[in-house]
């Protein structure tokens, strides 16, 4: 029964270790090489603006309209 609790205990150290330190330093090491974060000033607004989404509403109207 010890054994088998000392397999337990090393493999949820383990796991700790993973999503703790490794998948944190994973991504810190990528965008350091990458020397690029990722831009978190993004709004849908944007695409809106640059007209890459249409507006419903306003096909809608010139439908209307015509």
């Amino acid at each position: 029964m010890e054994i088998i609790n000392s397999i337990q205990e090393v493999l949820s150290m383990g796991l700790a270790f993973v999503v703790y330190l490794a998948i944190p330093a994973f991504i810190i090491i990528s965008a350091i090489r990458k020397k690029k974060l990722p831009n978190n000033h993004y709004t849908p607004l944007d695409d809106i603006l640059e007209g890459k989404v249409r507006d419903h509403e306003e096909e809608n109207d010139n439908k209307r309209i015509d």
